[in-house]
């Protein structure tokens, strides 16, 4: 045993790192309780992994990455915590060490397959990338390939995924739950970029940084198992809220014979998926590729608990119905339908400039049309299924000489169950309660949280397949079951209780309401984003008045709570946000804004804090056409499937490693598509109007 120094909340502070042999295992295993699971056995015990990687690879003169040699990495140094609260913390620098770390635990805490020791790592697939080849692999469960939730070896070592506990970045995580000590150090003085290798001698400061990353995670999942076991804390985030609801709807066996009634066939499944669409994300054409100034922000509090806890859904069986017919029914607000739609001769009139026909939704589309950044512009034709709120916003938006209809499929629109609804409601309260309440900061994050998972329980897909790894030929095989299969089993089963038809609705009850907003500003509007509106002039008076009916609607569904002032807070009205300085956007998902002097970015490819960087070094100039960012920040994964070997360091030292992944910095050219470029010129020379006609 030696000790270091690290940082804590508290300050520096010495700590002891143990080496493999000197862990009182057990002293651990006589004093830990267990608990079972079906016919698993878990140690109470909290223990973590975490590893260092180098990544080897050349750039080019224009910063691309060089082909001369494929970038490929290893791991210099690992450590592992364990203990009550993780106390015990061992430092190791090759995969030998590992595996004699894995032998130790499995000897001193009499491990086996049905008796486990759960280590948690955060981003699992990152670690599992190195260490594949270095396990008795024997069991797992993955969500996509490479992407593992949880890996069990044969001598009885599960690891699981911390971060899809969490769905937080480790700093995120330390920050959000209670007496974490030893917190995520700073990054950024941890420089990455430096080659090492296993007898690479580290830092203090390096070696805290190692220290904290387990020491700090174990205190993460001290904090989550003070109300849970092992056996039954959730693998994921939206867990905890699916075990909320699902309790909460046992509680009226009406709603289990509703969920059955209401089963989907293979065939809605895959219609519902068809007409699936997320946020309504889009810049409008007209202020594209401008510096604007005074722009101000709208956002809807908490969109889509709001949607939840107020909107209508499909709450009976979906029948089949010829579209004359559902056209002769007295209350047709009163029904929801799917249905397949051809549109001929399609123009958009709307007048916020956002048009809402995704091209990517589009069954069939003639050659001659015109999209703008993803939206339907003008086409001949185009066929798609569409929801009832999909269809009346289209209608309501577009110049369409003909309407076809067929495969129309009918069901009553009704509340969600009043069970499901209470559960999101008790969340919207907690976090607005309890939200800047000195000593309940945990309470309001793990609040926050849940509110903000209710709406992924609600989407989750009945299709997903498992996926298995085979480690006798290092390959992923789906499991190979049918549709009809998938969705038999999903309905049978007494853990499943969500109808996916409602996850379908709540985001296009989210647009709709969006549009309220879009079409309420109208040609001032510049950006959109799922819930939020950027717009030229002063628009609050109007959204004041739009929240008139927002506020009666949550008030009549007890959807507001006070906050620590005393104000009443409700969910779903639109909030200003603030004015920009200077607002610049060149489409969906890019565009920077300067705020109280300040200067930010949201560019999908560029990572936040790396955008910020170049844009306070360049100011808006930087926001140009074909300009480079060097340091994105967004990381691109090189995968290199190969056996174990060895590496021979420049000073002689030899080392074992095998599979890997290399994560390099990539660089961003800010850019569009020469169809998009072709609208703006369009637009700048006023001469886009000509596809409205």
């Amino acid at each position: 045993m030696r000790n270091i120094v690290t940082d804590t909340v508290n300050g520096k502070e010495l700590v002891p790192v143990y080496d493999i042999n000197e862990l009182p295992l057990l002293g651990m295993l006589l004093e830990a309780k267990d608990s079972k699971k079906r016919d698993v056995t878990y140690i109470e015990l909290i223990s973590t992994f975490d590893i260092e990687t180098t990544a080897i690879y050349k750039r080019n003169v224009d910063f691309s990455i060089s082909s001369e040699i494929r970038p490929y990495a290893f791991m210099y140094h690992w450590q592992f915590a364990i203990g009550k609260n993780g106390e015990y913390v061992v430092f190791g620098r090759t995969w030998e060490e590992f595996q004699k770390l894995l032998k130790t635990l499995e000897r001193g805490l009499d491990l086996r397959f049905e008796r486990r020791l759960v280590i948690w790592v955060h981003n699992l697939s990152y670690e599992w990338a190195f260490m594949r080849q270095f396990i008795d692999y024997a069991d797992g469960f993955f969500l996509e390939e490479r992407q593992p939730l949880k890996i069990i070896t044969k001598g009885g070592i599960e690891f699981r995924c911390s971060y899809k506990l969490s769905n937080m970045s480790l700093q995120k995580f330390c920050e959000n739950e209670e007496n974490v000590r030893f917190y995520k150090l700073d990054g950024d003085s941890f420089d990455y970029n430096k080659i090492r290798y296993p007898n690479t001698w580290l830092t203090p400061e390096e070696e805290s940084y190692c220290y904290n990353d387990v020491r700090g995670l174990a205190e993460c999942i001290r904090s989550r198992l003070k109300t849970e076991t092992l056996a039954k804390i959730p693998m994921t985030s939206t867990g905890y809220v699916r075990r909320d609801m699902r309790n909460a709807f046992r509680t009226n066996p009406k709603n289990r014979d509703q969920f059955i009634a209401n089963a989907l066939t293979p065939e809605l499944y895959t219609i519902c998926r068809k007409a699936f669409r997320g946020g309504d994300t889009h810049a409008n054409i007209y202020y594209s590729d401008c510096v604007l100034k005074r722009v101000q922000s709208f956002d809807i509090a908490s969109s889509y608990p709001f949607e939840i806890l107020t909107g209508l859904y499909p709450v009976t069986r979906f029948c089949k119905m010829p579209y004359k017919k559902y056209q002769k029914l007295k209350d047709k607000s009163s029904y929801a339908f799917i249905g397949y739609f051809r549109f001929e001769n399609v123009r958009y009139i709307g007048e916020c400039n956002i048009p809402y026909i995704a091209f990517a939704k589009c069954e069939k589309i003639s050659k001659d049309k015109v999209v703008d950044n993803g939206r339907i512009l003008k086409a001949d034709f185009i066929e798609c299924w569409l929801t009832d709120i999909d269809f009346n916003i289209i209608k309501n938006e577009y110049l369409i000489d003909s309407i076809k209809v067929t495969n129309l499929h009918v069901a009553r629109y009704g509340e969600l169950p009043k069970e499901v609804k209470e559960v999101c409601l008790d969340y919207y309260r907690k976090k607005t309660t309890l939200k800047g309440v000195d000593g309940k900061e945990y309470e309001y994050g793990k609040s926050k949280n849940k509110l903000n998972a209710t709406y992924g329980c609600m989407v989750m897909r009945i299709d997903r397949e498992m996926i298995r790894y085979n480690p006798l030929i290092d390959e992923y095989i789906p499991e190979s079951k049918t549709l009809e299969a998938l969705i038999s089993t999903y309905y049978s089963s007494r853990n499943n209780f969500l109808s996916y038809q409602w996850g379908v609705w709540i985001t296009a009850n989210a647009r709709k309401s969006l549009r309220e907003g879009l079409n309420m500003v109208g040609r001032d509007v510049i950006y959109c984003d799922t819930d939020s509106i950027k717009c030229l002039n002063d628009h609050r008076a109007d959204f004041d008045r739009l929240n008139t009916a927002r506020i009666a609607k949550a008030i009549e569904h007890d959807a507001f709570a006070k906050d620590i002032k005393g104000n009443t807070r409700y969910a779903g009205v639109w909030e200003y946000e603030g004015t920009y300085e200077k607002f610049s956007t060149l489409g969906a998902k890019k565009y920077v804004y300067q705020k109280d002097g300040k200067i930010s970015s949201t560019i999908a490819g560029v990572a936040k804090k790396a955008g910020k960087a170049f844009f306070e070094k360049y100011g808006f100039d930087g926001f140009k056409i074909g300009n480079v960012i060097r340091e994105s920040g967004h990381l691109t994964a090189f995968y290199n499937d190969v056996d174990i070997y060895t590496i021979k360091a420049p000073d002689g030292y030899e080392f074992t490693t095998a599979s890997n992944v290399a994560l390099v910095d990539n660089t961003y050219t800010i850019g569009v598509t020469n169809e998009y470029l072709d609208l703006l010129y369009k637009a700048k020379h006023d001469i886009l109007n000509v596809v409205y006609q």
